[in-house]
């Protein structure tokens, strides 16, 4: 029912244009807490991994044969463009809230798989230099060291091309490619094993399945008013 109430609301405006003045406001404000909430839980997980010695190993053996392509470090950095564009595609009260929501549990899942699982990368990371150069140095160093599963930039892209996917099939099967891209860029950087990538895939579907908003918080138009919803269903 969700799906069918978002995309009725979709349907309703153009697929991209500027949000209104109240629902841009919301979505700095929850762009600015979603931003604390991950420099707390991302930063202090890979502070409390460092306190110790214990590692578990996400590599596969295959991996060590992978090419290193340093160029789809664009690829893999894109996922902030896709954040820039979620707040003028999702433009319905009840849309949003339910992505910030689940981007919420997504991040907290995911600091409490970085410690249950302290990884560290076992690939080689090669000298990069050429134009890419600064744009790889600066998203491995945003990487920190040990947050290895579940891979956040995968999770991340899913989680925006399922909400896009709600309001527009086609923009979000778009989407949904593009978040591809990203995890094969995360792999063929070297950021990421393919455990990291799988699994930053499952928490994603599964938030975006079982995370929803209570059914008396939004009305049925999206906009916060009216009845409430008579059903969760997904």
């Amino acid at each position: 029912m969700d799906e069918g109430i978002d995309r009725t609301v979709c349907s309703q405006a153009p697929l991209l244009a500027l949000p209104s003045g109240w629902q841009f406001l919301r979505a700095v404000v929850s762009a600015i807490g979603l931003l604390a909430l991950f420099l707390v839980v991302y930063g202090g997980a890979d502070y409390l991994t460092s306190l110790h010695r214990r590692r578990v190993r996400v590599d596969l053996p295959c991996e060590q044969s992978l090419p290193f392509i340093p160029e789809l470090t664009l690829g893999y950095s894109s996922i902030y463009v896709m954040f820039a564009v979620i707040p003028f595609l999702l433009r319905s009260k009840r849309s949003l809230d339910r992505f910030v929501v689940q981007m919420i549990w997504t991040t907290v899942v995911a600091g409490l798989c970085f410690l249950a699982v302290p990884s560290q990368l076992a690939f080689e990371v090669p000298n990069v230099s050429g134009w890419y150069a600064g744009a790889f140095q600066w998203a491995d160093h945003v990487n920190l060291t040990y947050n290895l599963l579940p891979s956040l930039h995968v999770a991340y892209a899913v989680l925006c091309a399922t909400a896009v996917y709600r309001c527009d099939r086609k923009v979000g099967v778009f989407f949904h490619l593009w978040a591809a891209g990203i995890a094969l860029s995360a792999w063929l950087t070297y950021q990421h094993h393919l455990a990291d990538l799988i699994a930053g895939y499952t928490l994603a579907f599964a938030v975006s399945r079982y995370v929803k908003l209570a059914p008396k918080q939004h009305a049925a138009d999206g906009s916060g008013n009216g009845p409430p919803f008579a059903s969760r269903g997904g």
